[in-house]
């Protein structure tokens, strides 16, 4: 890949066509932090003993296909609202206000949002929001300064929705940029329209080189538990805050995962005193626990150039986990020019056991402009082919 360059927002909209991509395929760069070495690997030793079959589910993908103004974006993280509203956070995205199609005369912000009503994509219907500025559709979640913001995962806490964000600024390496952090933003009345939403962002503390919110948060057993991507390598962390601190929007006091001889400790000096819980991971992921298998699976994209949907498996958040299973290659894969990554599956849809997307791009800026069947999200139907317990 020849070195690329950032762009700040300002200079893409209405940009010429060499403009566009490069912030869309660095985006994808960073979020994957992919390791060359890595890359050809597609089953993992120790891998699931739990497979999946899947299929492509493009009655439920139309879904994203709704809004003439809203003409693609990735990432595609899922949040379950309640009450048959279903949360939909996109990096990325294009929008053309005048509905004319065309990605060519669309602004290309940092990021938007969706709200599905109903729990069935195939039947739902789809709420794109994005923010307005000066005319001109800006980012759902503003920047903050020269810095931008990806979204990463939310959770509802209560009756408030919490959302994490990876935060992205420019750098002097061969990316142009690198990531800076995270962000926490609090949302007190999820319930009502997304342009009536009120945004608190979070004091947020830092640990140098940690994307906290990367997969999913899970709340339960009293806190809540979010996993943090290592921004050197593609090793993944556990964190944790008492439920009552995450509905009050306290996130000062995070605990980590120190293993089982330590449990949760405060925020040591030394990193190493951390343990990791998932190997090899992205920052694109999610995790759901399954009762009928009494199991957590873990659901990625395994690499760039093995770009295959994987499942891992685990009987706590905490570990171990297994390997990596491949269960689906997307068909894309074969295809000259295009980029596959951001696997992740969505528990709280209905009509099929199992839900998820991954996401399409192209490293050629004219074919992203006009091939409208690629950078909208590909949404999968499957289902678990083994019940037996790991063991």
């Amino acid at each position: 890949m020849n070195r690329l360059r950032s762009i700040s927002e300002s200079s893409v909209k209405r940009a010429p066509v060499r403009a566009l991509l490069p912030g869309i395929v660095l985006a994808l760069a960073v979020l994957h932090l992919w390791s060359a070495a890595l890359c050809a690997q597609s089953v993992i030793p120790g891998a699931s003993p739990y497979r999946i079959e899947a299929a492509r589910w493009e009655e439920a993908e139309k879904i994203f296909r709704s809004d003439p103004r809203w003409l693609g974006g990735d990432g595609a993280a899922s949040v379950d609202l309640g009450h048959g509203r279903v949360l939909w956070l996109f990096g990325d995205s294009f929008i053309d206000p005048s509905g004319s199609g065309s990605r060519r005369t669309s602004d290309l912000v940092r990021n938007s949002i969706a709200v599905q009503t109903g729990y069935d994509p195939t039947s739902a219907s789809m709420q794109f929001a994005w923010k307005m500025k000066d005319g001109k559709p800006a980012p759902f979640f503003a920047r903050q300064g020269e810095n931008w913001f990806w979204p990463a995962s939310g959770v509802m806490a209560g009756k408030r929705l919490l959302i994490f964000l990876m935060e992205i600024g420019t750098a002097k390496n061969e990316l142009g940029f690198e990531a800076r952090g995270w962000k926490a933003v609090l949302i007190t009345n999820p319930q009502e329209e997304p342009d009536r939403w009120r945004l608190t962002y979070l004091k947020s503390p830092q640990r140098q080189g940690f994307i906290v919110g990367a997969g999913n948060a899970l709340l339960e057993n009293g806190f809540l538990t979010v996993f943090a991507a290592d921004g050197k390598d593609r090793d993944v962390y556990l964190v944790r805050w008492p439920e009552r601190s995450a509905r009050a929007g306290t996130l000062t006091s995070p605990q980590w995962w120190a293993g089982d001889k330590a449990g949760w400790v405060g925020s040591p000096a030394d990193r190493k005193r951390l343990q990791r819980v998932i190997a090899e991971g992205q920052t694109e992921f999610t995790v759901e626990y399954r009762p009928r298998l009494r199991r957590y699976l873990q659901i990625q994209t395994l690499s760039l150039l093995n770009p295959c949907l994987s499942i891992a498996a685990a009987a706590a958040a905490t570990g171990p986990w297994s390997g990596k299973t491949c269960f689906f290659s997307p068909p894309e894969q074969d295809m000259p020019d295009l980029l596959i990554y951001a696997g992740k599956s969505h528990p709280m849809l209905h009509g099929t056991d199992m839900a998820f997307t991954y996401c399409v791009n192209t490293t050629k800026e004219d074919r992203l402009l006009t091939d409208m069947t690629i950078y909208f999200p590909i949404m999968l139907k499957g289902r678990i082919t083994t019940d037996r317990t790991a063991p």
